[in-house]
């Protein structure tokens, strides 16, 4: 397990947010990893994952909030925050 991850459950106490973040990044890197382990191709575990995403926002905080969500995430990912870092040669 995780470092953060096996920190985060053995503590009795409610997480901050930063720690919550660390959990479930270090969850999601587990998952996408098992996945893609089994064959599972990135984008197809990419898609399941925004669309499992985005029925959770829906039910949480209403089809007009997650539309105003994903619209600055347009911006966003047109501005090139999601690029990856690329090395120099």
């Amino acid at each position: 397990m995780m470092p953060a991850l096996a920190h985060a459950l053995e503590e009795p106490r409610p997480l901050s947010d930063e720690e919550q973040r660390l959990a479930c990044f270090e969850m999601f890197n587990t998952f996408w990893q098992e996945a893609a382990d089994r064959g599972i191709p990135f984008d197809t575990i990419g898609t399941m994952s925004i669309s499992s995403a985005l029925f959770a926002i829906v039910a949480r905080h209403g089809p007009e909030t997650t539309a105003e969500f994903v619209q600055d995430l347009v911006n966003i990912v047109r501005s090139g925050e999601f690029n990856m870092p690329t090395k120099a040669h």
